[in-house]
């Protein structure tokens, strides 16, 4: 679907905020800030992530610095970076958390340049998950934080909470889904088994006050409408984020 048509019905669904992904020729983040700024504006809504390239590929500095560049056009303050393959073997995590430190070592003069966080997403709760909770215990919290996935921290769950548990005040950008079983993510809240209960209670309990990205998906979930699919998503995000932001009395 063209970019103009999501951001319509987004709108019309009552969102105000919306992230771009790491597809740029469909959002045209490179080609035309122009028009993207004009398409934000017509349509009343913000951008509150943009999705960046994985930080372990060939040129991922000079490719983020360019998705840091545009996000300071854009007024967007936090860029979502994959630290290496969904998947990886546990004999693979030091391999990778060395790269992701050698390169976050680089973006940290590019957060400062462009005013920006880095926001590295949980993965497979396995090695790849691993590697962003040592990170995580290494990097500058002024700099770079998580963007915590449900979908992703519930592979193969049930499972517990004990990332939001442990690194709940790192969390700067937040991707909520349901899941319903192996290869079955990506849903709306409500429809698997993730405990989104939990979830809000921590996400309170740790200070989190930024905005909620929903991101669902419609190729599993049963709201095969897109007009429908968003706006029972967005009757559920509002409910979440509520619960994340109602003082307790």
């Amino acid at each position: 679907m063209p970019i103009e048509e999501q951001f319509d019905i987004v709108a019309k669904s009552g969102f105000k905020c919306i992230s771009l992904g790491s597809n740029t020729s469909h959002s045209g983040l490179f080609e035309d800030v122009k028009k993207l700024k004009n398409l934000l504006k017509k349509y009343d809504l913000s951008i509150d992530t943009i999705h960046g390239c994985r930080t372990d590929i060939d040129d991922s500095v000079r490719m983020l610095k360019k998705f840091a560049c545009t996000a300071k056009e854009l007024e967007v303050n936090t860029i979502v970076v994959h630290p290496c393959q969904f998947y990886i073997e546990e004999n693979m995590v030091d391999e990778k958390l060395a790269k992701l430190i050698n390169v976050c070592n680089e973006l940290k003069l590019i957060a400062k340049e462009y005013n920006v966080k880095f926001a590295i997403e949980n993965l497979h709760p396995s090695g790849s998950t691993e590697v962003v909770k040592r990170a995580l215990n290494i990097l500058d919290k002024e700099f770079f934080g998580l963007c915590y996935d449900s979908s992703h921290d519930q592979v193969d769950g049930p499972r517990d909470y004990n990332l939001l548990e442990e690194f709940g005040d790192r969390v700067i950008a937040i991707h909520l889904s349901d899941r319903i079983k192996e290869f079955v993510d990506h849903v709306v809240p409500g429809e698997g088994f993730v405990d989104f209960e939990i979830i809000c209670d921590l996400l309170k309990m740790k200070g989190y006050s930024n905005s909620i990205l929903m991101e669902v998906s419609k190729e599993h979930t049963m709201f095969k409408d897109n007009i429908q699919l968003l706006e029972e998503t967005y009757r559920i995000g509002c409910g979440i984020f509520n619960r994340v932001n109602t003082k307790s009395s």
